[in-house]
């Protein structure tokens, strides 16, 4: 009787112990929310810092998150979908950032995708078309500059530095109480185990995961208060941002197609690798008074093909053999559905692309345009005119962004000469929609 007292007491003594230490842990958790919150504190309203660096990183997620409308697109969320279906693409893409330290700013990331024709996917499928085959994966590498953050006044620091104070009281005294009822419910289960090393390390392993998963609870819950009171007080005057990209596309099967000079010439088959690498400096501005700004200047190299820039016919089978084509009979021995009638082409075209989004302050409904200028074999001018819209969610953050497009094509009427603008005039709509976590 007196040994299983004694080893009781042992059991409860060390379970005391044990908390004693994981009570430091807990304690280095609230030391480390109070310690950022006194290097801005301490900092001078001329500093402009008013919200921890994470806190800043989720109020770009959700300002930069307005517009998604291609994988070169940036996003703090770890996993992007975004549709064209000007021309049929659909992209997935995963961000590869893992967060280090317990307060840094996104510095930069890696992101991977995947993109393929979906539209001609489903065309071929479903009306007996040809595949294009166009599929390959995404990679881009971006670069971010540190926000910069200009206030209105010495109050709007203020302001920040006591609210944040307030919730960190608030914080003080919940991560307290967590702790103090996890102990009691582990100390609760201590005097009736027994004390075998199995159940040491399970105790062990059950505490270290509590502690770990109180640290992410409140780590994350310290910045979303800030950046929420950031974004409903707007104790600001503007937030300026640039980040630089490096975007590559790689097929990952050659694009066939049949192609014949003429009606009258032998059909061929043709294969292209069109793959695409760009480089682009974009600088944002979110401006309390005037809303949200963002340009981009971007140069790329592309392989294309006179396909793509309607150099050529596109024919359907039925079609090529009315008009009398020679081969019409090779085709339909090979199941072949479309051909293309015409020189076909296969050159590296360089580009250069300005760009602009613009949403009015509160306002989901914006306006975006683009020029594209292309040099070398396919010289053209091409424009687009958009309204990007984006719906938010319970939170207020973007949670899909839709894009309505005029495509203005060769207005310089380089590469067909013989038409009008309003030959060369389509319409268009991009869906983007970012989903899982945000990093942070």
């Amino acid at each position: 009787m007196m040994l299983q007292r004694f080893k009781i007491c042992i059991t409860a003594a060390a379970c005391l112990y044990a908390g004693t230490l994981y009570a430091q842990n807990a304690d280095s958790i609230i030391g480390n929310l109070w310690q950022i919150h006194n290097n801005i504190k301490n900092q001078s309203c001329a500093n402009g810092q008013v919200a921890s660096n994470r806190a800043m990183n989720l109020f770009l997620s959700d300002r930069i998150g307005y517009y998604l409308s291609s994988y070169k697109d940036m996003s703090f969320y770890k996993n992007n979908i975004t549709f064209n279906a000007a021309d049929g693409i659909f992209s997935l893409t995963h961000n590869l950032f893992q967060p280090k330290g317990t307060d840094e700013p996104v510095k930069g990331f890696m992101t991977a995708g995947i993109k393929t024709n979906a539209a001609n996917a489903f065309a071929a499928g479903f009306s007996k078309k040809t595949y294009s085959n166009e599929l390959g994966v995404t990679f881009k590498k971006t670069w971010i500059s540190r926000p910069v953050t200009v206030t209105n006044n010495c109050f709007d620091k203020t302001y920040m530095d006591v609210y944040r104070e307030q919730q960190l009281q608030e914080m003080t005294a919940l991560i307290k109480e967590e702790e103090n009822a996890f102990l009691t419910s582990l100390t609760s289960v201590a005097t009736v185990s027994s004390q075998d090393s199995n159940f040491k390390k399970a105790k062990n392993e059950i505490t270290a995961a509590f502690y770990k998963t109180l640290q992410e609870k409140y780590y994350r819950h310290f910045a979303e208060q800030q950046y929420r009171e950031l974004a409903a007080s707007e104790k600001f005057k503007t937030v300026k941002l640039h980040w630089t990209s490096f975007a590559m596309y790689l097929p990952v099967i050659w694009q066939r197609y049949t192609v014949a000079g003429s009606l009258a010439a032998s059909t061929e088959s043709k294969k292209t690798f069109p793959f695409e690498l760009s480089l682009g400096h974009t600088r944002f501005w979110e401006s309390k008074k005037y809303g949200r700004l963002q340009l981009t200047l971007e140069a790329a190299a592309l392989l294309k093909n006179n396909l793509e820039r309607r150099g050529i016919e596109a024919l359907s089978y039925q079609e090529y053999k009315n008009a009398g084509g020679a081969d019409s009979l090779l085709m339909y021995e090979r199941r072949i559905n479309s051909i293309y009638v015409g020189e076909f082409k296969n050159r590296v075209t360089p580009a250069v692309t300005f760009s602009f989004v613009y949403f009015p302050h509160e306002s989901h409904i914006g306006i975006s345009g683009s020029l594209v200028q292309s040099f070398g074999g396919f010289k053209s001018m091409n424009a687009t005119l958009g309204i990007p819209v984006v719906l938010i969610d319970k939170t207020t953050a973007p949670a899909a962004d839709f894009e309505f497009k005029v495509h203005y094509f060769d207005l310089r009427h380089t590469a067909f000469p013989g038409k009008k603008l309003i030959d060369n005039l389509s319409v268009s709509v991009n869906v983007g929609v970012p989903f899982s976590k945000i990093i942070y």
